[in-house]
């Protein structure tokens, strides 16, 4: 089954502005998707079609087969739960349990499904303990860890991040992207965008690379190898990669496990010049 499934959709805002143009889009159930391309690409508008926050004025959006319109509307977000740039849009209660337990009091759950599956979701992203504490008093990705279990706590197939790792020092970001391989392992469809190209790189099975509202192109994390792509997105090669591309090395590694693959072949070529 297809996790999602776009074609033709077309968006424009009420200035004129064209922020998805006749966009086509595949994604497979289970993968890990990174989304990346310059600001006003349209990637945010695109996250808000996948789960009915905004409906295409043109073309069609699948969501595991089910046609994303006004009427599949509730169904639609069950599947797909979307947490947003900025967890203070997203995270308004008194305490973070009640927080949590927002979204299954509004899907019908009963009183007891909702008292479990809120202390699921907090478990699963490491905030148990705070479930009593006001949100005002966490920090910034304590907040984003709460707007995950959020969604969690509806159950989706699919979760859909903006920028999830946006503001975030070095451990918090690690923290949201072990968070992430986890909720991929358990089987969910993870989408996101982001401007780390070496998060992306290290992190997603499928790239989507976006400009002006259309798709640039979509393929392995190869493709954030690939110069003419990159220029044309307005992005820069990974890190690793920039690295290695000054020592003249075909084909550029994408992350660490790649490259210690190339130095030790490098190595055992300089040891084989040596031995002659």
């Amino acid at each position: 089954m297809k996790a999602i499934e776009i074609e033709n959709v077309t968006y424009k805002y009420q200035d004129g502005t064209t922020a998805l143009n006749e966009l086509c889009l595949i994604i497979p159930m289970g993968a890990k998707v990174a989304l990346l391309g310059p600001n006003g690409a349209g990637k945010s508008t695109l996250l808000h079609h996948l789960n009915g926050l905004k409906l295409p004025q043109s073309g069609d959006v699948k969501i595991m087969d089910l046609p994303l319109t006004k009427r599949n509307l509730k169904e639609i977000r069950k599947k797909v739960g979307l947490v947003f740039q900025d967890p203070d849009d997203q995270v308004f209660s008194s305490t973070v349990i009640e927080d949590v337990q927002f979204g299954p009091r509004n899907l019908g759950m009963t009183e007891e499904e909702i008292e479990d599956v809120s202390r699921a979701s907090l478990g699963s992203v490491g905030m148990l303990e705070f479930k009593e504490k006001p949100p005002f008093h966490l920090s910034y990705g304590q907040k984003k860890r709460v707007a995950i279990a959020g969604i969690l706590a509806m159950k989706p197939d699919i979760v859909v991040l903006d920028e999830p790792m946006s503001y975030l020092d070095p451990q918090g970001k690690d923290e949201i992207a072990a968070l992430l391989q986890g909720l991929n392992i358990m089987g969910k469809t993870i989408l996101l965008s982001t401007h780390d190209v070496d998060f992306a790189a290290s992190w997603a099975d499928m790239i989507i690379l976006m400009k002006d509202g259309k798709i640039l192109a979509t393929g392995g994390p190869e493709l954030l190898v690939k110069e003419e792509c990159i220029r044309e997105a307005k992005l820069h090669l990974p890190t690793i990669a920039r690295l290695f591309r000054m020592l003249n090395v075909d084909p550029l590694p994408l992350n660490e496990q790649e490259a210690i693959r190339v130095l030790y072949r490098m190595m055992e070529d300089k040891e084989g010049v040596s031995e002659l």
